[in-house]
């Protein structure tokens, strides 16, 4: 039986065979081919499988538990070959390519993935796919949440069928059949980090024709005529996984952090927070005594804690910081995510610029910088509401805290057309209790309220939640039924004098009598700069303005409005 399928990796330029193959070189069979201009290191092993006995198979511990002692016995250990094979050809050319072909389980065992090229299988299957025959695509959801995708046809189909959306969503893996060009030397493929070919019936593979689809394959993967096609999309926001990036990325990332320049890095929760009944902290409680608490993730905070080390640190180090919810009934802290999960930040490395989220690492293309500063430059999205004004003093003086809260609540005191939501729990499709907007004015207003400093925690993640809030306020009954019962119960005292029954008639009971055009939904973003506006925020909180807007204007029809307000820290109050 002929070899019909093999898995490829593409190696960096510039290594030999001991710089990527484990282990010594001795311990390989080594060709060297010179009229066919290659060479060649194989490593083989006949691997022993792990153990099995009889407690390994749950249908025999059945059996034996009905027994006074074990009845049935059972001991096997299976041996399965594997092996590696590097290649180099153009061996007499002054820049020779690598490539490596695992056989057998983990036959890839053998190879440092650190020096495999790793957009190598995807940037080829992009270059040589019939983009009318895919069959399987992974892909990426970023925004402040990442969702990992697959789609997959029953036949070959184009990639429209599958439904990307091209402004969020980014390839991982593609899988299908190859333009008819390619025919003679692949019949269908699966392209990520490597590639995985299958062979047309009557290719029969030798060594010399591996040197002959390695030299094709290698033509394709510095092709650009996948940017001619819907695989331009790959591109946008491209995710990086080449490990050498990521450690320098990381090292620039924690040497930022180790001196507090906090410019383009802040925490964000890396998931939609259901609740905001609890606060945040960032050390567990111990003996019974309360840690520091806060209503936002802020990377100041984390990294002032009493003790914390910044001297000598690592993305290991970020990784064992514990960020908790505390339970205030339980007066208990959960952990509910690392700090290295939270982190968002911007890294500029050899001239690329790179954002970290969600604990995966992107690097930004130009033309999506040049599309998200034109998305705001052609639009005019600023507003200036009489009603939300600035210099207001946030300063808790009773928890030691600056709060949006505080502003909140002087708006809303201050204007009998406001009421105030700030901790007001709305029900959404019948589970969970959301704060859905901190202010609604009287001219159907939804205020969203957010302070933003270079660790500000929440500022990208309430564009992704007011997503959420506007559909379920257009489409659900249910929510606007608890909104109204929210306006009849609210006891804040803001709201003391409020016209309620009128805040409540713009509220329709019926899906059909809403009409989101007449709605607008306000981003007021509290800062203490002198000037202000939507390209002082980091990179992402952009794009994710961008598509939330897209989103509001677009697919709904409600009005959007961005509006900064400078506000006092005084702490001496």
């Amino acid at each position: 039986m002929d070899i019909k399928r093999i898995v490829l990796y593409k190696i960096k330029s510039g290594l030999s065979f001991e710089d990527y193959l484990k282990g010594s070189l001795s311990e390989y069979d080594s060709v060297v081919d010179a009229e066919g201009g290659y060479e060649v290191y194989i490593k083989y092993v006949n691997a022993r499988g792990s153990e099995k006995t009889e407690e390994q198979v749950p249908w025999l511990r059945f059996l034996n538990s009905g027994f006074g002692s074990k009845r049935y016995t059972f001991n096997a250990a299976n041996h399965f070959p594997r092996a590696i094979m590097a290649i180099k050809f153009d061996i007499t050319s002054g820049s020779p390519s690598h490539y490596v072909l695992a056989f057998g389980q983990h036959g890839d065992v053998f190879l440092d993935r650190n020096k495999i090229i790793h957009d190598f299988g995807i940037k080829v299957g992009m270059n040589i796919c019939d983009t009318e025959r895919l069959r399987r695509v992974q892909t990426t959801f970023h925004e402040s949440i990442s969702r990992q995708t697959e789609r997959q046809a029953s036949i070959g189909a184009n990639l429209r069928i599958f439904g990307i959306n091209s402004e969020a969503e980014f390839l991982r893996t593609i899988s299908g059949y190859v333009k008819a060009e390619y025919h003679g030397i692949v019949e269908s493929f699966k392209g990520r980090d490597n590639i995985s070919i299958k062979l047309p019936r009557d290719r029969i593979l030798s060594w010399s024709n591996l040197v002959d689809i390695c030299r094709r394959l290698n033509e394709r993967y510095h092709s650009l005529d996948y940017r001619e096609t819907e695989f331009k999309i790959y591109d946008v926001l491209r995710h990086e996984t080449d490990p050498e990036i990521i450690e320098n990325l990381d090292q620039a990332l924690c040497a930022k952090i180790a001196v507090k320049d906090f410019g383009k890095i802040h925490l964000s929760p890396p998931e939609f927070v259901e609740s905001e009944y609890f606060d945040f902290c960032y050390i567990p409680v111990r003996e019974g005594v309360v840690p520091p608490l806060y209503e936002d993730l802020r990377i100041e905070d984390l990294v002032n804690i009493p003790r914390r080390r910044l001297k000598g640190l690592t993305s290991a180090t970020l990784k064992s910081w514990n960020i908790y919810t505390y339970d205030s009934e339980q007066n208990s802290a959960f952990v509910k995510w690392n700090a290295y999960q939270c982190i968002v930040a911007e890294i500029e490395l050899s001239g690329k610029i790179y954002v970290l989220a969600n604990g995966q690492w992107r690097e930004i293309s130009p033309e999506l910088q040049r599309k998200v500063s034109g998305y705001f430059t052609d639009r005019n999205v600023i507003g200036d509401p009489t009603f939300l004004p600035s210099d207001i003093n946030i300063y808790d003086s009773k928890r030691n805290q600056h709060r949006e809260e505080i502003y909140n609540r002087a708006v809303a005191l201050a204007d009998s057309g406001i009421f105030l939501f700030d901790k007001g729990k709305v029900k959404i499709a019948g589970q969970g209790l959301y704060e859905i907007c901190d202010l609604f004015q009287k001219d159907k207003k939804f205020v969203h309220v957010k302070r933003y400093t270079s660790g500000a925690g929440s500022i990208s993640h309430i564009f992704t939640q007011t997503k959420l809030y506007s559909h379920a306020f257009s489409t659900d009954a249910e929510t606007r039924k608890s909104f109204v019962d929210w306006i009849d119960a609210s006891s804040e005292p803001e709201n003391d004098k409020k016209d309620r029954v009128l805040f409540k008639s713009l509220v329709p009971e019926n899906s059909s009598d809403v009409n989101e055009s007449e709605y607008t939904v306000i981003f007021c973003i509290l800062h203490t700069k002198q000037t202000f506006s939507i390209m002082d925020l980091p990179f992402m909180s952009q794009y994710e303005l961008m598509l939330t807007h897209r989103y509001l204007t677009e697919d709904r029809r409600y009005k959007v409005e961005v509006v900064f307000r400078k506000i006092n820290i005084n702490d001496s109050v």
